[in-house]
C-alpha cells in the first residue's frame, strides 16, 4: 500500500469491545457512534451460542436485524410464529422487527458452540434471506444494499489488495475483520478489530494473512 494521509477514525480493538458473558452466551458488541450523526446502524454484535441453548431478543424500538452465521447453522424465530429459519455460513437472514417484539435465536447443534453477527438498523427493510456464496475471492464484494446502507464483504490471499470507493464521501465505514489481519488505511487490524472511518474519497486495504476476512458496513447516515 502507499503513503496516504490517516484520514479521521475510530478504532475499537477486540478485547476493548463491551462483553456480556454466561455459561450459555457471550456478546461482544462494537459501538457505531459519530457524536455529530445520526447512523443508520446502531449495533453490531459478535455472538456465541453454547450447544442446544437459544437467545431472546426484545425490541426497545422498530429495527431490523441482519444475521450473519459465521460458525455454524443458527436458527431465528419469533414467538408469534411456530416457524424458524435456518441461516447458514454465507447466507444473510434479513428481519423488519416492530417495537416490543420478541425474536429467538437457536443453536440448533447439540454438540457446537455456534458464532454469528448481528447488525441492527433503524430503518425499515424487507424480511429475506440472502445468499453471497458466489462472492468473488481477493475481491470486496456487495452482499446486500439497501437504500441507508451496503454490506461488503472479502475473502483475501495474504498480501493481496483491495479497495472500496464511497457512494458518498460522508459516508460512515465500519470495517470489521473476521479472521486474519490486514493493513486499512495504513491502520494495523486483526481478528475480530474494527474500524470506524469517514469523510473518506478510497479505501485501500490489504490482507497481511492468509484466508483474511473482512465486512465493511457503508451506512448513508439516514
Amino acid at each position: 500500500m502507499g503513503n496516504m494521509v490517516q484520514q479521521p477514525a475510530k478504532i475499537f480493538l477486540a478485547e476493548k469491545r463491551y462483553r456480556y458473558e454466561s455459561n450459555e452466551y457471550r456478546c461482544l458488541s462494537t459501538p457505531i457512534e459519530r457524536a455529530e450523526i445520526q447512523e443508520n446502524a446502531t449495533r453490531i454484535s459478535d455472538e456465541t451460542l453454547a450447544p442446544g441453548k437459544s437467545k431472546l431478543f426484545t425490541m426497545d424500538k422498530n429495527t431490523s436485524v441482519i444475521l450473519m452465521p459465521l460458525v455454524g447453522e443458527v436458527e431465528y424465530g419469533t414467538l408469534n410464529k411456530k416457524q424458524t429459519i435456518k441461516i447458514s455460513p454465507e447466507e444473510l437472514q434479513v428481519v423488519s422487527l416492530k417495537k416490543g417484539s420478541t425474536f429467538k435465536i437457536q443453536n440448533p447443534s447439540k454438540k457446537y458452540s455456534v458464532n454469528y453477527l448481528q447488525i441492527w438498523l433503524k430503518e425499515s427493510l424487507e424480511d429475506r434471506t440472502v445468499s453471497f456464496s458466489d462472492y468473488g475471492h481477493n475481491a470486496l464484494n456487495i452482499i446486500f444494499e439497501s437504500q441507508n446502507m451496503k454490506l461488503h464483504f472479502g475473502v483475501l490471499d495474504g498480501r493481496i489488495e483491495a479497495e472500496l470507493v464511497p457512494a458518498k464521501k460522508e459516508n460512515t465505514l465500519l470495517a470489521f475483520v473476521i479472521n486474519g489481519a490486514f493493513e486499512l488505511q495504513n491502520r494495523l487490524l486483526e481478528t475480530r478489530d474494527s474500524l470506524m472511518l469517514w469523510n473518506l474519497e478510497h479505501l485501500e486495504l490489504e490482507a497481511l494473512s492468509e484466508n483474511a476476512i473482512v465486512l465493511l458496513l457503508e451506512d448513508y447516515n439516514s
